[in-house]
């Protein structure tokens, strides 16, 4: 037991490159399916959407590639081990947006990152929760 616990830790290590990579290629996706949105369909959206969607989007694809990137390394998991450097990881990133937010100041794609951080990191837990409920 004290061994899944162990490997749960270290295959959650994987979690901070994945994430960041799958935030910044989510993050395009975004910006380009926006893009689309705006100038193919002609849809207006407003600011706060067009500022925040593509950020909401980049974490939802951090949280899902980085979910199943530890499934595909570790499939016996501890749902709790698995999460603890992450969440920790999450924490860190968002005392340092909130302060970056406070010193360049509060906008919307200031908000939509600190929703970026909250996304990715709750895909993340519901994904490997989902996968260890169905084993």
């Amino acid at each position: 037991m004290m061994k899944i616990k162990f490997y749960s830790v270290l295959v959650s290590i994987i979690f901070i490159p994945v994430s960041i990579l799958s935030q910044g290629i989510g993050f395009y996706i975004g910006e380009f399916l926006y893009y689309i949105y705006d100038k193919v369909m002609g849809l207006r959206l407003p600011d706060f959407i067009i500022n925040t969607g593509p950020t909401v989007i980049s974490g939802l694809i951090a949280g899902y590639v980085s979910a199943l990137a530890v499934t595909k390394i570790y499939k016996n998991y501890d749902i709790i081990f698995v999460t603890i450097l992450p969440v920790i990881t999450i924490f860190l990133v968002l005392i340092g947006d909130i302060s970056l937010a406070n010193e360049a100041g509060w906008n919307s794609k200031s908000i939509g990152v600190i929703i970026r951080e909250i996304i990715t990191i709750y895909f993340y837990y519901y994904l490997l929760k989902e996968k260890t409920i169905q084993k």
